[in-house]
C-alpha cells in the first residue's frame, strides 16, 4: 500500500520535477517519505570536506556533520597602575585564548552538539595551565520552531557575554558585562522561534550559584537558577552576536534583547551559611548600517540575603564603531560603568568607570584581525577611601579558523 502511495504522489509531481532538485526532495516536501528514507533511496553519497567559517565535514548518507574551529588570541599588554596604592606597572606577552571547538549535527540536523575546550585553562599549584572545558552539550531540534539543549553552556544574561570572544569589537568585554553575567552552568535550555524567526524566546533551568557549583561542577543542593530571554529583530536581518558591522549592512538593522535570571542559592564559608535570592536583568540594543554600529546594554541586579539588607548594583556600557575603510579598518569607542551599591565594600569601591578605544584591522572579518587598544579605568572609592586610576595599552592578534 505504501508503494502505491509513493507512486501516486510521484505521478502527481511529474510536472514539477524540472523545478526540483530530485524526486526524493519532492516526496519529502509532500510528507510522503522522511529525509532519512530519501537519503537511503538516493544511495550512499560521498563525504564532503569544505571550509565555511570552519572546516566542515559532511556525510550525506548518514546525515552527520562536523565543524572544526581553532581560536588563537595572542597579545602584548602594558598596564600603568596606581603605585600610590601598591599597584605595579606590568609589561607582558600572553595567550588570552587558545581554543579547539567541534560542533555539528546528526540524523539530518534533527540533533546538534558542541564541545569546546580552552588550553589556556586553570592554573595549578606548580604554575602550569591545564585545559578547561568550556561548552559541552547535546541538542534536539524538536520541530521547526523549538530546539532543546542540555549540558554546559552560557546562560542568556548579557548579550555581550553570549557573543563569542572571536566576534567581539574590542579585545575584552566591557566591565559591566563581566560583572553581571552568570557565566557557564550545567542545565537545560529551550529556544522558540516565533514570527518567522524574527522573534526568539528562550527559557532555561540551571544548577545555580551555591558554593561549590559552577563551571565543570555538578549541583550540591536542590536550589536552581532560572533564566528567560527574548530577542527581536525589529528592523532588518542582523546577527547581534557578531559585534561591529564587518559585513557592511546595506539597509539599517536593529535588534533588541532582554534577559531575566532568578537564583535561589546558598553561600557557605567555613561554618557560616546563608540563603540568598538574586535577580538579574539585562536589556540590550544593537544597530548596524553601512559600516556603522552601536551596541549598548543596561544591567540591574538585586541580591538579598535572608539575614541582611539587599544590595542593588547597576551598570551599563555603550560602544560604537565605524569602518573608515569598508570591511578593513575600524575605529571603536566604548564607555562602561558599574555602580556596586556598596557590594564591593571589602575592596573599598563605590563605582568603576572605564573608557576604551580600539583601532581594528580586519584581514578576514573576525576570522583574522589585529586590535590596538587603550583603556582608562577609574576606581571610585567609598567615603574615606582614595580614588585610583589605571591605564592599559594592548596589541592583540586573533584568529578563528
Amino acid at each position: 500500500m505504501r508503494k502505491l502511495s509513493i507512486l501516486f504522489a510521484a505521478l502527481l509531481l511529474v510536472p514539477a520535477i524540472s523545478q526540483a532538485a530530485t524526486l526524493e526532495d519532492l516526496l519529502v516536501e509532500k510528507g510522503v517519505i522522511t529525509k532519512a528514507e530519501a537519503k537511503a533511496a538516493g544511495g550512499a553519497a560521498p563525504a564532503k570536506v569544505y571550509w565555511n567559517n570552519g572546516t566542515r565535514i559532511e556525510f550525506p548518507d548518514t546525515g552527520f556533520t562536523a565543524k572544526i574551529n581553532t581560536q588563537i588570541q595572542t597579545r602584548y599588554e602594558f598596564t600603568d597602575g596606581d603605585e600610590d596604592i601598591g599597584n605595579k606597572n606590568t609589561s607582558s606577552f600572553e595567550f588570552k585564548r587558545v581554543r579547539l571547538e567541534v560542533a555539528g549535527t546528526a540524523l539530518h540536523e534533527e540533533f546538534f552538539y558542541k564541545v569546546q575546550t580552552d588550553f589556556v585553562g586553570t592554573t595549578e599549584d606548580n604554575g602550569e595551565s591545564t585545559p578547561a572545558l568550556k561548552d559541552a552539550y547535546l541538542g534536539w531540534n524538536a520541530c521547526d520552531w523549538l530546539a532543546l539543549r542540555m549540558g554546559q553552556f552560557k546562560t542568556a544574561v548579557s548579550r555581550q557575554y553570549n557573543t563569542a570572544s572571536w566576534g567581539l569589537q574590542f579585545a575584552d568585554r566591557s566591565l559591566a558585562s563581566d560583572y553581571f553575567d552568570l557565566g557557564r552552568m550545567h542545565g537545560l535550555h529551550g529556544s522558540f522561534d516565533l514570527a518567522d524567526g524574527q522573534v526568539k524566546l528562550g527559557a532555561g533551568l540551571f544548577n545555580g550559584e551555591s558554593t561549590g557549583e559552577g563551571v565543570n561542577r555538578g549541583g550540591v543542593d536542590t536550589r536552581h537558577t532560572g533564566v528567560v530571554d527574548l530577542r527581536w529583530n525589529a528592523m532588518g536581518e542582523m546577527n547581534s552576536f557578531v559585534e561591529g558591522d564587518v559585513d557592511w549592512t546595506e539597509d539599517p538593522a536593529l535588534s533588541l534583547g532582554a534577559a531575566y535570571a532568578f537564583s535561589d542559592y546558598t553561600m557557605t564559608a567555613d561554618e557560616f551559611s546563608t540563603k540568598m535570592d538574586k535577580n538579574v536583568v539585562s536589556v540590550d540594543a544593537n544597530f548596524k548600517v553601512k559600516g556603522f554600529s552601536i551596541h549598548g546594554e543596561f544591567f540591574t541586579a538585586s541580591v538579598e540575603p535572608d539575614d541582611g539588607d539587599s544590595v542593588d548594583p547597576t551598570g551599563f556600557y555603550l560602544q560604537t564603531g565605524y569602518f573608515f575603510y569598508p570591511k578593513e579598518l575600524e575605529l571603536a569607542v566604548r564607555y562602561s560603568l558599574v555602580d556596586y551599591d556598596l557590594a564591593a565594600d571589602i575592596a573599598g569601591l563605590d563605582k568603576t568607570n572605564a573608557v576604551d578605544v580600539s583601532i581594528n584591522y580586519y584581514w578576514w572579518k573576525h576570522n583574522l584581525k589585529a586590535q590596538l587598544g587603550y583603556a582608562f579605568l577609574n576606581y571610585d572609592g567609598l567615603e574615606g577611601t582614595d580614588d585610583s586610576n589605571e591605564t592599559r595599552w594592548l596589541f592583540q592578534v586573533s584568529s578563528y579558523f
